[in-house]
Order: C-alpha cells, then sequence, then structure tokens
C-alpha cells in the first residue's frame, strides 16, 4: 500500500512556445485576407429611409457624399463631379463584367439634388452602375 501512495515524480512537460508568435502572425494575415475593410469607415453619412430598399450586392467601388457635399471615392476625398468620373472611368476601363462594373453610392439625407446629381451622373458617364445606399423605414400607418 504504501507503493500505492507513493506519487511519481516525472519529468515536466514541455510546451514548444517558440513558434506561437509565428502561428498568431500567420492568423491575423489570414484573417486581414478574408475580411473587408470598410473603405469609407471615417465618412459620415446617413443614408435616406425608404420602405422599398433592397440588399445591395456587394461591390469594389465606394462614391460617397457627407453631409457638407464632400465627394469621396473609395475612402479618399475627390475635387469635383468630373474629377470622380475620369478617376472612375480609369478604374472601369478594364471591368468586363456587367456585375462588376456595379458602385456602391452613398449620399447624406440632408444634401441637395444639385449636389448629388451630378454624383450620379459622372458616375453614369464614367461606366458605372449606381446601387444607392439607404436604410429601411417603418411601414406607415393609415
Amino acid at each position: 500500500m504504501s507503493r500505492r501512495k507513493r506519487r511519481r515524480r516525472g519529468k515536466k512537460i514541455i510546451v514548444p512556445v517558440a513558434s506561437m508568435g509565428d502561428i498568431a502572425f500567420l492568423l491575423i494575415i489570414f484573417f486581414m485576407v478574408c475580411s473587408n475593410f470598410a473603405k469609407e469607415a471615417g465618412i459620415p453619412v446617413e443614408p435616406p429611409r425608404s420602405i422599398e430598399v433592397e440588399p445591395v450586392e456587394e461591390s469594389r467601388f465606394s462614391v460617397s457624399v457627407d453631409a457638407d457635399g464632400n465627394i469621396y471615392y473609395q475612402g479618399r476625398k475627390i475635387g469635383s463631379a468630373k474629377a470622380l468620373e475620369s478617376d472612375l472611368a480609369e478604374a472601369l476601363k478594364d471591368v468586363k463584367t456587367d456585375k462588376g462594373r456595379t458602385v456602391q453610392f452613398k449620399c447624406d439625407r440632408t444634401v441637395d439634388k444639385s449636389v448629388f446629381e451630378p454624383v450620379m451622373d459622372a458616375i453614369a458617364a464614367a461606366g458605372g452602375r449606381i446601387a444607392a445606399v439607404g436604410e429601411k423605414a417603418k411601414k406607415r400607418k393609415k
């Protein structure tokens, strides 16, 4: 019985931690590649609301107009609708599919139509397909 009570004093288990940094680095790279980064994360836009909003398909291109009327293409500020048209036309010139030409358009609800209409015209003139972004509104009770 005395033999059973004696505990074995074995060697300590050594866990190899040298490769943990490599594994963490590879995981970070994996998640960066697999995730979608918000192109216009810092642009404050309050989209218009409508009852008839449908989901927008994923697009490679994005154009935003903030409450001050500033135009952003792919998250960077553009001076005018004409500059947007030339930049977008350059980006779209090699796109073959109609679906690949979709441009996600976000506009603040307070912006006047005299500001956002030239932007929409520029997207169309560059050969883009406009997918406007809005929020779902609650149905009104009659």
